[in-house]
């Protein structure tokens, strides 16, 4: 699924760094980012992916905000990004609190019930 996405994470100094890219696959456990801003592996990256009503079609955009772990860089002449995994997320479909909707992926895994 593409939809585009947008990160930050820690520098080695302690500084922000940020990047932007499109979404090549996305699970409720993980994701791979296209961008040529390529975080490190083992690093933490504050994770914003915004989904947009199909073309024509009624609906909210919908705004998926994870934290997420770094686990692979691909800097490969086909393609280049990361792949990271998360254990939770948040969709967010407004601009109010009222409109959260938090899911752990442990809880979805093992049969759990996602809390609001």
């Amino acid at each position: 699924m593409s939809a585009d996405a947008v990160f930050a994470w820690e520098g080695l100094e302690n500084n922000r760094l940020q990047g932007k890219g499109i979404t090549r696959d996305i699970s409720l456990t993980g994701v791979f980012i296209y961008t040529s801003t390529c975080p490190p592996v083992g690093a933490t990256v504050e994770l914003d992916v915004f989904l947009f009503p199909a073309s024509g079609a009624a609906g909210k955009k919908v705004r998926i905000r994870t934290e997420a772990k770094v686990t692979r860089i691909d800097h490969s002449a086909a393609s280049e990004g990361f792949g990271a995994v998360s254990q939770d997320l948040t969709l967010l479909f407004g601009s109010n609190r009222r409109d959260e909707f938090c899911v752990s992926s442990e809880e979805m895994i093992h049969g759990g019930h996602a809390s609001d």
